[in-house]
């Protein structure tokens, strides 16, 4: 047997990191195994309230083992944030007992946020497939982090033992290649985490989920099962990649000018799709989109992406000097992200692509909740421009990768738990799935548990309960290079300005005698224009002036936040009474 540090070098080229094939059954001799078993205790750290920042953390005795570290993009009322990330407290307070990071696979709301846990835990070992790993180390190298120690391993074979789990893994079906689950024995019992996951009979790779190695699992016994909710509160199964496949190649066959085809870039399979009736339809792919470019190219390298030479090509004006309806373009900007290639060729802007009578733009996409009015945009200034636009609200040019009640009905009939508990998701999409399996699977109430972020379950004796006791589970916001330095009071300060402005009000006094020097200055932003409401300003202005002096009169030694304060408070009773506005007020004063 090695131990882990072995078996993390083993997963490495020393040389180059390159990933090397995993190795299997690896074990750590260091477990723990108590002759009466003590409580295991799930945390949940993110992913219950949101559509993101997946996290949870499984505790045993001395170790804990956590999946899945995301990133949640910011909702509409988080301005100016890059996206939000779970809240590490409790990780940061147990560190001794962390043994490894295991990542489901590779969307942003599952590694997202991996180089942030690897800032604050450098030596915890990543354990992902091989797709997975690769995308990780290319999101790390983003954030400079090297010397990561990650673990390969395949879902359908490997096993590890690490301090009091034994942990065994199962391919599942997503919308992005190598996506898997994970399934813990321990010595309280056996849980498992299905990651994100849907059964595909047709998928795009081709690789079905092993429904016998989930029988195989149901058989040894599951405690709790922790399952995808996202999409359960829609009926039926989820709709194959196959037949998504079939629309796509009607669409590709029937256009007689360029195509420009927007997608997620991580949708692997479905752009192989693309790629293959692409060949068959003899039109040349051209790739626009940073995102895309990247994982295409690390697709390709890691086997995943599979076309022939010179049927790929880097966007230019000069190589898109072909026959109309011998061109397909692959382009980000499903989501009408505001710097995306797609909103740029909808605005005209796009330096290569310039919309032509004939063109077809295909959405293989749904809107993510809070992106519909940008989506919606783009597509109007498409139709603008002279496009033939196709979204999946026309045609089903898409699906997604999350089970419906069916699959998830598939799901507990085959692993049959105790408990289940819904994961992933906004509250209502978890509820759905507690009142599916309670309505229409025939569970009684008390096995279905619904989590907050920060909530712990422990189980003990094979029976499952909420601890009183709660994890730190603050929004941890990332705006440019700072890590939770903006908080609700900044972004409430950001509201108020967005809404209603700023006016600020600028002294200028004498340092011992704080006698003023002139008439305070009114510099407003987003509240009036100063040139046109010289009324206003000057009333302000007065009033100010008077708040001020009252305020030193009233006491000659007061401090500069008392000063501060009265006339912030005097200023904003002004403006409410004169104008029934609120905007931020920023007393300024300046010694001379």
């Amino acid at each position: 047997m090695k131990k882990l540090d072995n078996w993390i070098k083993d997963t490495l080229d020393p040389k180059n990191k390159k990933i090397n094939k995993s190795k299997k059954n690896i074990k750590n001799p260091k477990k723990f195994r108590p002759k009466k078993p003590k409580k295991m205790r799930i945390i949940a750290l993110g992913g219950l309230n949101e559509v993101g920042k997946n996290c949870m953390a499984f505790e045993y005795g001395n170790d804990i083992v956590v999946v899945d570290t995301g990133l949640q993009f910011p909702e509409e009322d988080m301005l100016g944030i890059d996206f939000v990330i779970p809240d590490m407290t409790y990780l940061e307070d147990n560190k001794q007992k962390i043994r490894a990071l295991i990542v489901t696979h590779g969307h942003l709301d599952h590694i997202g946020a991996v180089p942030h846990f690897l800032k604050k835990f450098p030596d915890i070992p990543v354990i992902a497939t091989k797709l997975t790993i690769g995308m990780i180390q290319k999101h790390s190298e983003e954030y400079k982090i090297k010397n990561t120690k990650l673990r390969t391993v395949d879902p359908e074979k490997d096993t590890v033992e690490i301090g009091s789990f034994k942990i065994s893994f199962f391919r599942v079906n997503h919308s992005i290649p190598d996506g898997m689950g994970v399934f813990f024995e321990t010595p309280a019992g056996n849980f498992m985490h299905t990651g994100d996951f849907k059964f595909d009979f047709r998928p795009a790779d081709g690789i079905m989920m092993d429904i016998g190695q989930l029988a195989r699992i149901g058989k040894k016994g599951v405690d709790v099962l922790f399952a995808d909710s996202t999409n359960a509160q829609k009926k039926g199964y989820c709709m194959s990649e196959y037949v998504i496949a079939k629309n796509l190649e009607q669409v590709i066959a029937q256009a007689k000018g360029r195509l420009i085809i927007a997608s997620f870039s991580s949708l692997i399979g479905r752009l192989q799709q693309i790629a293959d009736i692409a060949i068959k339809e003899d039109r040349k792919i051209f790739i626009s989109g940073r995102s895309m470019l990247k994982n295409i190219e690390l697709a390709v390298k890691l086997g995943y992406f599979k076309v022939p030479k010179g049927v790929i090509h880097k966007l230019s004006s000069k190589n898109l000097d072909l026959p109309p309806n011998k061109v397909l373009i692959l382009t980000t900007g499903s989501q009408g992200e505001s710097m995306s290639a797609l909103t740029r060729i909808s605005l005209d802007e796009h330096p290569h692509i310039k919309i032509q009578k004939g063109d077809t733009v295909v959405f293989s996409s749904s809107p993510i909740p809070g992106n519909e009015r940008s989506t919606t945009n783009v597509v109007n200034n498409l139709f603008r421009l002279g496009a033939h636009v196709i979204t999946n609200d026309a045609m089903d040019v898409h699906t997604s990768g999350h089970a419906h009640k069916e699959d998830l009905k598939m799901m507990q009939s085959i692993v049959k738990p105790r408990y289940t508990v819904p994961i992933h998701g906004e509250f209502y999409m978890r509820m759905a799935h507690k009142e599916m399996l309670i309505n229409e699977y025939g569970l009684e109430e008390k096995q279905v548990v619904i989590l907050e972020n920060g909530s712990i379950l422990e189980i003990e004796n094979g029976y499952a309960r909420k601890s009183k006791e709660k994890a730190s589970a603050n929004l941890i916001m990332i705006d440019g290079i700072g890590v939770g330095d903006v908080g609700t009071r900044v972004i409430r300060d950001r509201q108020v300005m967005s809404e209603n402005g700023v006016v600020i009000a600028l002294f200028r006094a004498f340092e011992k005698s704080k006698r003023l020097v002139g008439d305070p200055d009114i510099i407003s932003r987003g509240f009036i224009y100063i040139k046109e409401s010289k009324q206003v300003a000057e009333e302000a202005r007065e009033r100010a002036r008077k708040a001020f002096e009252e305020t030193i009169k009233k006491n000659p030694k007061a401090d500069l936040k008392t000063i501060k304060h009265d006339v912030a408070r005097s200023l904003r009773t002004f403006i409410a009474k004169r104008l029934a506005r609120e905007p931020m007020v920023i007393p300024l004063i300046v010694f001379v």
